[in-house]
Parts: structure tokens; sequence; C-alpha cells
């Protein structure tokens, strides 16, 4: 079957994700063949050599199963030039990849996965076994607990005391974390920068609550 023009990577970006490939090639010594191996030789070593010179272009699911194949994160985006369109395709994409690919072991549930599918900062991954959701934090809004760019795990619980940190969507494709506090009349949704509002609300249903803090990771530089 003739893959889609929708599904493949643009004209433009073609020769910079080339470029990303041979990158990840060299930096885990990889042979052409190597890598076909590693992608269950759904595409051979002639096929991945033209993907890699920019004269072929490639399909994002494969792009993003060589991206895990060499460990590369979202943060490979920012090497690329490209439109804020074409952005916010790729990190969908990405996403939806990454999901895909690490799906071997059936660990993620169906919830996870809309999850995953919903929330453009949201991922599936490790910190240590068995995997968690984690989001990117985009906004310094619990600063200075969390920083922009910390990745933060979540994980479902029963039930949610006073002070837990949770995960909730308050934007329509972003996930946020926020101090929850429970009165008799409501709910308190706080930021800890006290730039972004506090949020006041009547109910809160725990289907609302994607998840409670359970750790952080933060980028050293």
């Amino acid at each position: 079957m003739r893959t889609r023009k929708t599904e493949l990577v643009s004209d433009n970006l073609k020769p910079f994700v080339g470029n990303i490939i041979k990158e990840g090639r060299i930096k885990y010594n990889y042979s052409l063949e190597d890598l076909a191996k590693a992608l269950g030789h759904k595409k051979n070593r002639q096929t991945l050599h033209k993907y890699e010179n920019g004269t072929l272009n490639i399909p994002y699911n494969i792009f993003f199963e060589i991206c895990h194949i060499f460990n590369i994160n979202d943060d490979i985006l920012d090497k690329i030039p490209m439109t804020d369109e074409e952005r916010s395709k790729m990190e969908k994409r990405l996403i939806k990849g990454y999901v895909n690919s690490m799906r071997d072991d059936n660990m993620m549930t169906p919830k996870e996965e809309r999850i995953i599918n919903t929330y453009k900062n949201a991922s599936f991954e490790s910190i240590s076994k068995p995997q968690e959701l984690s989001i990117k934090l985009l906004d310094d809004s619990m600063s200075p607990l969390y920083l922009k760019n910390d990745k933060i795990y979540f994980k479902k619980v029963d039930d949610y005391k006073n002070g837990d940190d949770i995960v909730i969507a308050i934007k329509n494709d972003v996930l946020v974390v926020r101090r929850l506090y429970r009165y008799p009349k409501g709910i308190i949704l706080q930021a800890l920068n006290p730039k972004y509002q506090t949020i006041n609300i009547n109910i809160i249903s725990t289907d609302m609550i994607l998840g409670k803090v359970t750790a952080i990771v933060r980028e050293v530089k």
C-alpha cells in the first residue's frame, strides 16, 4: 500500500530529518543494515540511505520509530527550522509515534493512551519500572517548585487530599500541575506562581484529575 502524502515528512523538512537520522546512526555506531534490522526490516538499507541523504520523503511513523531506537526526544525539534503549523503537526505525530513504539509490553491502559493522544505535552515513559505517564511543563505557573520544561511524572490514585499536586487540564490541549485544596463549598486549584490565577470551582470529579505528581525530572545545564 502506498503511503499517503500527508503521512510523509515534507520536502522542506526531509534534509533536516535525514541529518538527524545520520547523526543518530553515527552516535550509536549503527550501519544502515543495523538500522534496517532494528526496524524489523520494514525498510531496507537502500531506502534508509535515501531518507538520510534527503532524496526520499520518510514516513512520520518510521522517523519516530528511528527516534525511539536512538533515544531522541522532542528536543530534537528545536534543530529543525519549521513553521508553527509544521511544528504542531510534528509534535502531535511525535507523541503518537512514541506511544506506538512503547506499547510492546502492553502496559498502557486505554485511558492513558487517550491522555497521550489528547494532550500535546503528555508522554508515557519510565523513570523506573513500571512506566508512568509524564508531562513536560510548558509554563512557570508552579515556580519555584516546578520549573518550565521540567518533566513531571504522575499516577492516578483513588483519593486526592489537601495539598496534593495534581495534573489537570485547564486549557484545551495542554496539561498543567496545580495544588489541590478542598473546602466545604468547592475546590481550589492553586498555581504557586502568584502571576497566575487561582481557580475556584464548585464541583470537580475525580475523572477530571488525571493523576497525582509522583516525581520531577529536571535537566541540569
